[in-house]
């Protein structure tokens, strides 16, 4: 009678089946699909651009960057990891090795790894700017101590301190060989501009006795867009206000009134228009090549740097519309957006004023004559105002 082999013996007999198997080479694991690797990235450069309350890192590779992990706070910054990516650290900038921001890149194994140290830790926003170019925006939250407010005195919206509007800054558009728009009636926007702008000056000293106000050009003089906010930002601004008169292709036109904008991507073509004509201002000056990457992307960008403030930009914005429309005969066309050169680099609220249309007949007699600009000077300057009041309240929430 056949007997039947135990368990044991059986898992026995499979075990030298296979090892046997194994060295005969029947039982050879059968090789993986080969899986793509990613192509190394070479990072190029790494550069800084800084603010009062921003810092914004760009990061360019030679080829596109597929991948990058989250980036992780350290107790002197960030760092971020890049993985299949090479470097070396020449690729970093000066302008990102100062006393306000240091940055070093190094090689570990397969990764590059960029370690950014800063005091602005609060938040870190990582945008593309195309396939080969990051941004890395490392923002302040605004928010005023308690104790600082506190200290302040309520009867005072501009005493000295970090968080008041002690200083205004003013910038009158074009100027010099940049005449800007020349109205129906032959008035040449610069003019106008310079004149609203001394005015407004003049009645904010009035207004607002303990608030400094600077001038971006107290003359006719040509002053090129990104060192309008360098000025302010040199200054210490809390608030800059560019002005400006609207005007439209053919003259005259019907198109009429005052409207405000803030920096963001224009959402019209209205507001592009605007923005192109204005921008335009750049073909002055001796080299353009900062504005040759100034693209919707790079304008979103400093939309994200803006954030902490830009509701501060909105609330002027919208009490600038409704003093100017309401004591002026100019009609209301609102608060828009748009990418506009001069207020991209502001560390500070900001807002641009187009006042009027020189392609209107109305607008422009009124905006030429003394009275139409002491008028939008005195607006202009309630509108600062009563700004100050609703920020102080903020402080003091």
């Amino acid at each position: 009678m056949a007997t039947t082999p135990s368990h044991a013996v059986l898992r026995c007999i499979a075990l030298t089946s296979l090892i046997v198997g194994c060295l005969m080479g029947l039982h050879a694991p059968q090789a993986r699909a080969t899986e793509p690797l990613l192509q190394t990235v070479v990072i190029e450069s790494v550069r800084a651009s800084i603010g009062t309350d921003t810092l914004t890192i760009f990061l360019r590779t030679a080829s596109p960057l597929a991948q990058y992990q989250r980036p992780e706070k350290t107790p002197t910054g960030w760092l971020l990891r890049f993985p299949s990516a090479s470097c070396t650290q020449t690729v970093v900038d000066s302008s990102a090795r100062t006393e306000k921001v240091r940055c070093s890149i190094e090689q570990i194994r397969t990764f590059a790894v960029l370690r950014i140290a800063t005091t602005l830790r609060d938040t870190l926003i990582v945008r593309r700017l195309g396939a080969n170019e990051l941004a890395l925006l490392c923002v302040r939250r605004i928010a005023a101590p308690q104790a600082a407010v506190m200290q302040e005195p309520a009867s005072s919206v501009a005493t000295g301190g970090r968080w008041s509007l002690d200083v205004i800054v003013i910038d009158a558009g074009h100027g010099g060989k940049d005449v800007g728009a020349e109205g129906v009636n032959g008035a040449f926007e610069k003019d106008v501009t310079l004149a609203i702008a001394r005015k407004l000056r003049d009645a904010l000293r009035k207004e607002l006795p303990m608030t400094k106000v600077v001038m971006t050009r107290e003359t006719d003089e040509f002053i090129e867009l990104y060192r309008r906010t360098e000025i302010a930002n040199d200054a210490g601004g809390k608030l800059f206000m560019s002005i400006h008169c609207n005007s439209m292709p053919s003259k005259p036109h019907p198109a009429h009134g005052c409207e405000t904008y803030i920096l963001r991507p224009g959402r019209n073509d209205d507001a592009a228009r605007v923005a192109q004509r204005e921008n335009a201002s750049v073909r002055f000056e001796s080299s353009t090549k900062q504005y040759q990457t100034m693209t919707e992307d790079q304008i979103i960008v400093a939309t994200m740097a803006q954030r902490s403030f830009v509701r501060f930009s909105e609330s002027l914005a919208s009490s600038i519309q409704s003093e100017v429309t309401g004591s002026c005969p100019l009609a209301d066309r609102g608060v828009s957006q748009a990418g506009f050169f001069v207020l991209v680099g502001a560390s500070m609220p900001n807002v641009l004023v187009e006042t009027g249309f020189l392609s209107n007949t109305g607008d422009a007699q009124y905006l030429a004559s003394p009275k139409g600009q002491s008028a939008i000077s005195t607006a202009l300057a309630k509108a600062i105002s009563r700004y100050a009041r609703d920020y102080q309240r903020t402080l003091n929430r």
